[in-house]
C-alpha cells in the first residue's frame, strides 16, 4: 500500500507540475498575445494621432490662407470704393458738361434764329478753340 501511496503522490505531483506548466505556458501565450494586441492598438492610435496632427496643420494653413485672402479682399474693397468715388465724380462732371453743352447748343440755336430773322448777320464758321 505504501507503494501505491507513493505512486499516487508522484502521480499527483506530476499532474500538478503538468497543470502548472500548462497554466504557465497559457499565461505566457496570453501575455504575448496581449502585448501584440496592445502594440497593434498603440500603432493604430499613433497613426490616428499623426493624421489628426496633419489635419490640424492643414486646417491651420487654410485658416492662414483665408486670413491673408481676407486682408487682400479688404484692400480690393478699398480700391473699389476709391474707384466708385472716382466714377461718381466723373459721372457728375459728365452730367455737368452735358448740361453746359445743352445750354450752349440752345444759345447757338437762339443765335441762329436771331440771324435768320434779321438777315443782317452772316453765318460764319464757329471759331476754333486752341488745343489744350
Amino acid at each position: 500500500m505504501r507503494h501505491l501511496l507513493r505512486l499516487q503522490r508522484s502521480s499527483l505531483i506530476y499532474c500538478a507540475l503538468g497543470l502548472a506548466a500548462i497554466i504557465g505556458w497559457s499565461s505566457f501565450a496570453y501575455l504575448t498575445w496581449s502585448a501584440r494586441e496592445l502594440s497593434r492598438q498603440v500603432s493604430i492610435l499613433t497613426t490616428e494621432r499623426d493624421e489628426a496632427i496633419a489635419d490640424r496643420n492643414a486646417v491651420r494653413a487654410k485658416h492662414e490662407q483665408l486670413q491673408h485672402s481676407a486682408g487682400e479682399l479688404k484692400q480690393l474693397e478699398a480700391k473699389l470704393n476709391m474707384g466708385n468715388a472716382e466714377l461718381n465724380r466723373t459721372v457728375r462732371a459728365w452730367a455737368a458738361a452735358e448740361q453746359k453743352l445743352a445750354t450752349l447748343n440752345k444759345r447757338v440755336e437762339e443765335a441762329k434764329e436771331g440771324v435768320s430773322q434779321t438777315g443782317s448777320i452772316r453765318l460764319t464758321a464757329p471759331p476754333k478753340r486752341p488745343a489744350r
